[in-house]
């Protein structure tokens, strides 16, 4: 199979991660980039936390002329960026282009319907995709059928992150003197809580915290409507975080020295962390999700769901840090399933599989 993957000139995790899984299920010569992605070439390249080096992408004259000859067998939208949309009409106005697929990684959970019946896409895969009150395994697609009729059932899929090669390489086997970590962007208010709470438990050893950037506003994290109200009131002055932004060498040493490491939702629900803290081989703490995730690691026995207020955060915390042969298990079965379902390989079969289902 040959694939056209239509990018964005800006970092995604998801659209990253996709490519990279397709270049290992395909190989790279399979996967076309248009246009060109620097960020996956030459020896230098490192998009998000991947590590890509692989030679190609072909010019817009060269790939229409594939096109026309019928030896490309879908194309993928890796977003629904405008840098990935303009690249759709460029080439779409020159040729016909194969089934159309659209992958969607933002933060939020909205459908893009408008978008998918622009391109004509056959398939939507979503990574924020939201769960149902009702719905059963989480196939929630169903419930759209009284809205939109059945013009997009049987279309829509989840597509969490995962994790690439070179993340399962693991943290360095160092002496775990950490009781749990956590570094992240101060990206939602419950973040600053879980650090609070771990911080303020005397018996409890946190390391982490949470950086800022310069667009992130004091309103956005106030942890009540007054906070609120005082940032509004006070211009909403940049929030202010714990810590510099970490290395990610610093922070893999950090997951080694750690006996359990938390993710917390940011942006979305989604992170990288949820499945890079696995990959640590260190046991992992968050939320329960409440977005779709298939064969999704289960409470007890590869994670620890926490309950959403967080109120029972540092009994686990507690509990996994004095029972070495727990984690140790729990470890081990959540690296194995992580190794079974949850690579970057395993997303693009998982992908190419529905797509030759529905198309």
């Amino acid at each position: 199979m040959k694939v056209l993957y239509l990018t964005d000139s800006e970092p995604d995790y998801l659209a990253d991660q996709i490519y990279d899984g397709l270049c290992a299920v395909l190989g790279g010569e399979n996967v076309f980039d248009f246009p060109r992605k620097a960020a996956y070439h030459g020896p230098h390249a490192r998009p998000s936390s991947l590590v890509l080096g692989r030679e190609g992408g072909e010019a817009q004259d060269a790939l229409v002329e594939r096109l026309r000859a019928g030896q490309l067998d879908l194309a993928l939208l890796s977003s629904p960026r405008r840098g990935v949309q303009a690249a759709f009409r460029a080439l779409a106005d020159q040729a016909r282009l194969p089934p159309i697929v659209l992958l969607d990684g933002e933060d939020d959970t909205q459908l893009r319907l408008d978008l998918l019946r622009a391109v004509g896409a056959g398939v939507y895969f979503k990574r924020e995709y939201r769960k149902r009150p009702g719905e059963l395994g989480g196939v929630w697609f169903r419930g759209l059928r009284s809205m939109y009729g059945e013009e997009f059932e049987g279309r829509i899929f989840p597509l969490p992150f995962s994790v690439s090669a070179a993340a399962l390489s693991g943290a360095p086997s160092l002496t775990r003197d950490i009781d749990v970590s956590f570094v992240g962007r101060a990206s939602h208010r419950k973040r600053l809580a879980a650090v609070r709470l771990l911080r303020d438990a005397p018996d409890i050893r946190f390391e982490g915290g949470v950086y800022v950037e310069p667009t992130d506003r004091r309103s956005r994290l106030a942890e009540s409507w007054f906070g609120i109200m005082a940032a509004k009131l006070a211009g909403d002055p940049p929030a202010r975080g714990s810590l510099s932004r970490m290395g990610m060498e610093a922070y893999r040493s950090l997951l080694g020295r750690s006996k359990t490491a938390l993710s917390i939702r940011g942006g979305g629900f989604d992170t990288v962390r949820y499945w890079e803290v696995v990959a640590a081989k260190t046991p992992l703490i968050s939320e329960a999700p409440d977005i779709d995730i298939p064969r999704n690691f289960e409470h007890g026995v590869h994670a620890v769901f926490c309950r959403p207020d967080l109120s029972d955060l540092t009994y686990w915390v507690r509990r996994l840090r004095d029972d070495e042969a727990e984690r140790q298990r729990m470890a081990e079965a959540a690296y194995s399933h992580l190794l079974a379902y949850h690579t970057t390989a395993r997303r693009a079969e998982y992908l190419l599989e529905l797509c030759a289902k529905v198309l």
